[in-house]
């Protein structure tokens, strides 16, 4: 007699997403929800199994059977598929259909309001889901289909899957309006170090704005750290120093209150805004009309870094 398959698709995400985070509660917080929903999504699926699909070892997390290994194999070819059953009905359906965008952390109040609104404005109401986030969760959220497309730099992770140039991102700086240094419209790397820094702490966007005060002999002095876009504006705001960003929104966030963001002098090196997705050259109208309504803001936004 054969086994009736009691987990969810949902919950068989949940499973999957333990075995790339190597815990439970490390899936939990990547999913944002509870442990509890976790273990009861492992549960139903050995359930399903007749196995035990982990090992859970204290001081080691968990540790996939064997027989945890035939489960996701076979869970990622049902979760492929479904993909493809949903990216199908995608591309037979309208430009009002419902589109679940992820963007690194910082796009979310630079620039993704903004495009949806002219977007919404251009094209009409459809359902909107926006996820957050760093680039590494992005890429998972990708691969198991939970939105159908990303927002990224070109840096960090390979996305093997369709990507499409939005435009370059050039770093910038940002200082207090009272700074010595607001009097300029460009300045350079040496100048700014004059002044403590505010750091954007982000997965490896640390590391990349690190690597750029090589480019002079002064090394900066950090005096804030944080890992949100606009806390670190706020810093600037608050007079805790000056900052290097990358993404330069079309209009001025609330936050920028008291600030001025300044050309570099130095030619330093400067990531892509990039899309990933799946769906390759068959992509659902209110996609493609997303990427151009994206290309179109992006290039207003940096229209500031060339000297007028």
């Amino acid at each position: 007699m054969e086994r009736l398959v009691s987990a969810s698709l949902r919950q068989i995400q949940y499973v999957l997403a333990v075995y790339e985070t190597g815990s439970i509660a490390k899936a939990s917080r990547d999913m944002h929800i509870s442990q509890s929903s976790i273990l009861a999504a492992i549960d139903n699926a050995e359930q399903d199994l007749g196995a035990r699909i982990f090992d859970r070892r204290k001081g080691r997390g968990v540790v996939l059977t064997a027989m945890g290994e035939r489960y996701l194999a076979a869970a990622r070819r049902l979760l492929s598929a479904e993909r493809e059953f949903r990216h199908s009905l995608l591309i037979s359906g309208t430009p009002h259909g419902p589109l679940r965008i992820g963007c690194f952390e910082p796009f979310g109040p630079i620039m993704m309001i903004d495009v949806l609104r002219k977007l919404r404005e251009r094209i009409g109401y459809f359902e909107i889901t926006l996820l957050e986030t760093d680039q590494v969760s992005l890429k998972r959220a990708l691969d198991r289909g939970e939105i159908d497309v990303a927002v990224i730099y070109d840096l960090g992770p390979d996305f093997d899957c369709t990507i499409e140039y939005i435009g370059r991102a050039p770093p910038h700086a940002m200082v207090h309006v009272d700074s010595p240094l607001a009097r300029h419209d460009e300045i350079s790397l040496e100048q700014l170090c004059r002044e403590p820094i505010s750091l954007l702490t982000l997965p490896l966007t640390t590391t990349y704005l690190m690597t750029l005060f090589d480019y002079t002999s002064q090394k900066p002095t950090i005096g804030f750290r944080s890992s949100h876009y606009e806390t670190v504006i706020r810093a600037v705001s608050s007079g805790f120093g000056g900052t290097i960003l990358n993404a330069w929104p079309a209009n001025p966030l609330p936050t920028e209150a008291n600030t001025k963001r300044l050309r570099l002098l130095e030619d330093l090196p400067a990531p892509n805004i990039v899309t990933a997705d799946h769906y390759g050259d068959q992509k659902p109208p209110n996609l493609i009309e997303f990427i151009a309504e994206l290309k179109e803001h992006v290039a207003l936004g940096y229209r500031h870094l060339t000297p007028s």
